[in-house]
């Protein structure tokens, strides 16, 4: 990739032509009805999209990427309607994100620009069995030793392990300055260094290749992204990251699933008229439409806000969008009717469990909403000047009375 081509698409527009090109080849096309089909990862994607220069030109120099690159990026992966293969690259991207940002090592900073070339491809992984989203619960460890790291332990959930060169490990640390804190470390490791186990059969997204991982490995000190006491904050940068990504994705996917269902109603008659002319589809439709497009602009007002790698702004993002990609998914199958439940006619169920999958990848709905809770703040000047509860001694003109203390605050007060 020149410098010359790599400038010329940092601008959006360019880079937004240059990836429609890309994505509308039909050898890429191929790429990706085949790694459906065989419900594995294609390596072939990254190292396309490194050769054609999207990811020098989404990333540059910088240790952050321009939002508007990473929205049009996973936008228009949502719209290859193979969930799979979007996260995947996510995935990659974010850890690139990491390495980028965080990464003080030589080795660190050459395995960032072999992802960014194509030339490998990185995996994320911190689930463990028993432990799911909670990052305190997890039992691998990093052991200082020999100058390095002894690492110990499982991954449940690697995604896609089985094809990726490199994986990020969320391990708890053993430094002593971290006793009884948290001690979440971050360490890169070659998959060459871990056993990989048998691919999960999952419900959707079968083309991201989920498996476990379990290692007894050593690593130098180098490899280590996040010391202990520092790895949630750059994890959660990276989730940050991710979540945004995948709300773009999925707002790709809900626009190729309702111009898909509104080809059908225009096409497709019932009673003598098309399912566009019956008002009930029509308006259903129409709602959802209007959605979908509100999503698209609020996750451009957080790029313009500068908001879009927040945590909890990424959050909200996520949360709203998935499961509003659950709706258009189920009403657009609906509407299909036989056609949408036979997945010898149509990909819509195929599709419907892509968006389950996105509920729970990347944080849960109720793990999201916990995120935005912490952020809530009340208004009590104005709770103050309009609300006038109602209160008998106001009503009746009765002296307030002290509330009766109970036992134990009795005894509290005659013992002081």
């Amino acid at each position: 990739m020149s410098l010359q081509i790599e400038t010329a698409m940092s601008d959006t527009a360019s880079f937004k032509q240059h990836l429609d090109k890309i994505l509308a080849l039909e050898s890429t096309r191929r790429i990706v009805d085949e790694a459906e089909a065989a419900g594995v990862f294609p390596r072939s994607i990254v190292e396309l999209l490194g050769r054609e220069g999207i990811f020098a030109a989404k990333w540059q120099d910088r240790p952050v990427p321009a939002l508007e690159h990473t929205l049009a990026l996973s936008e228009r992966f949502g719209r290859l309607g193979a969930g799979g293969i979007a996260s995947g690259v996510t995935l990659h991207d974010s850890a690139i994100a990491m390495l980028r940002r965080f990464g003080r090592s030589d080795r660190l900073r050459e395995v960032a620009d072999q992802a960014i070339a194509g030339r490998a491809v990185l995996c994320i992984s911190a689930t463990e069995a028993g432990a799911g989203s909670d990052m305190l619960g997890l039992a691998s460890t990093a052991v200082r030793e020999n100058g390095g790291y002894r690492l110990r332990g499982h991954k449940k959930m690697a995604s896609p392990s089985p094809i990726a060169d490199y994986i990020v490990l969320a391990l708890r640390g053993t430094d002593e300055s971290h006793a009884g804190r948290d001690d979440l470390a971050l360490f890169l490791v070659p998959t060459s260094q871990l056993r990989v186990g048998k691919q999960f059969a999952t419900v959707g997204a079968r083309s991201i290749s989920t498996a476990p991982v379990f290692f007894d490995t050593w690593v130098p000190a180098e490899m280590m992204i996040a010391r202990p006491g520092t790895g949630l904050a750059v994890l959660s940068m990276a989730l940050a990251q991710e979540r945004f990504a995948m709300a773009a994705q999925i707002v790709g996917a809900c626009q190729l699933a309702l111009g898909v269902t509104v080809a059908r109603m225009k096409r497709r008659k019932s009673f003598g008229a098309t399912l566009f002319d019956h008002q009930a589809l029509r308006l259903r439709v129409a709602d959802l439409q209007a959605r979908v497009d509100m999503m698209r602009l609020a996750l451009n007002g957080l790029i313009a806000e500068g908001a879009g790698f927040n945590v909890r702004s990424a959050s909200a993002a996520k949360v709203s969008v998935v499961r509003l990609g659950g709706e258009v998914m189920s009403e657009c199958m609906h509407i299909f009717g036989s056609a949408g439940v036979l997945e010898s006619e149509s990909p819509l169920g195929r599709w419907w469990r892509d968006v389950k999958m996105a509920r729970i990848g990347g944080g849960t709905d109720e793990m999201l909403w916990e995120i935005v809770a912490a952020g809530l703040e009340p208004d009590y000047a104005n709770y103050d000047r309009l609300i006038d509860e109602w209160q008998p001694e106001q009503a009746f003109g009765l002296q307030p009375t002290e509330p009766q203390a109970t036992e134990p605050q009795a005894a509290e007060r005659q013992a002081g």
